[in-house]
């Protein structure tokens, strides 16, 4: 495709305003009406915070659960396996920390993010669901990390979400030395399109690897949004991704 010009740029900027603007009413309207709580997917009935730790946070789709659907039955199957630690990395708001958090009672959950808003944000999401006990929110990951907390674990989840330093977590000899984790990462491929690629490599030397791609939403197969018009609806169910967007579910042999 050709570069955009400046016109376009310029007519993109006002229209990403004007839909941010929009969806944060609408994300606000959905929050009250649905008390603040996870209506669908596997965290149904988690609490999401008011505040946020960028932009608008994704409210819409997750308070909806349509938030990253393809996955859903990966999840499922990760909490059926009974992990007795989490892991995760980008945690933002707390939206997997939290709600990994409450599906697996007797797992220790960890949450890291460099943003210390997101860390703030989903200490108190932890509180607000009642896992504060179980979830220790930290800043920033390093590989050994990874790797110390989850030695001498039956079986470990983790779940990374961090912009591109995925590829610098799990590096070849880290992937092999997590090989008792089940691990779940969304690949950034347009921050450096080899990282979808070098990670299925290293992550399928000892794990079963899976690829989902980004799928479409349903914005009418949801009820509390019928009334709504036709752009309302599918603005409420985007992600505002950069591109198409996949993830590996790499699952302990």
């Amino acid at each position: 495709m050709t570069a955009p010009t400046q016109d376009t740029l310029a007519l993109l900027e006002i229209l990403g305003r004007a839909a941010t603007a929009r969806l944060a009413t609408i994300s606000r309207e959905l929050v009250r009406i649905l008390e603040g709580k996870v209506q669908n997917g596997p965290f149904t009935g988690m609490l999401l915070p008011d505040a946020t730790s960028w932009g608008i946070g994704d409210v819409a789709p997750k308070i909806l659960g349509c938030y990253e659907l393809e996955l859903h039955p990966s999840i499922e199957k990760a909490i059926a396996r009974a992990p007795d630690v989490v892991i995760n990395v980008g945690c933002a708001e707390g939206y997997y920390a939290v709600g990994l958090a409450r599906r697996l009672p007797l797992a220790k959950t960890y949450a890291f993010d460099i943003d210390q808003r997101a860390q703030e944000v989903c200490a108190g999401a932890g509180a607000l669901n009642g896992v504060a006990d179980r979830l220790i929110v930290q800043g920033e990951c390093t590989a050994e990390q990874l790797v110390k907390l989850t030695r001498g674990a039956k079986r470990a989840l983790i779940v990374l979400d961090c912009e591109g330093a995925e590829l610098t977590l799990l590096t070849p000899e880290i992937a092999r030395q997590l090989a008792h984790c089940d691990i779940l990462v969304e690949t950034h491929d347009f921050i450096d399109r080899t990282i979808t690629p070098a990670l299925t490599k290293s992550l399928s030397a000892q794990h079963a690897v899976e690829q989902f791609r980004e799928g479409a939403r349903d914005p009418a197969g949801y009820p509390v949004l019928r009334q709504l018009g036709s752009l309302d609806r599918a603005l409420v169910t985007c992600e505002f991704r950069p591109e198409v967007m996949y993830w590996l579910m790499a699952w302990a042999r």
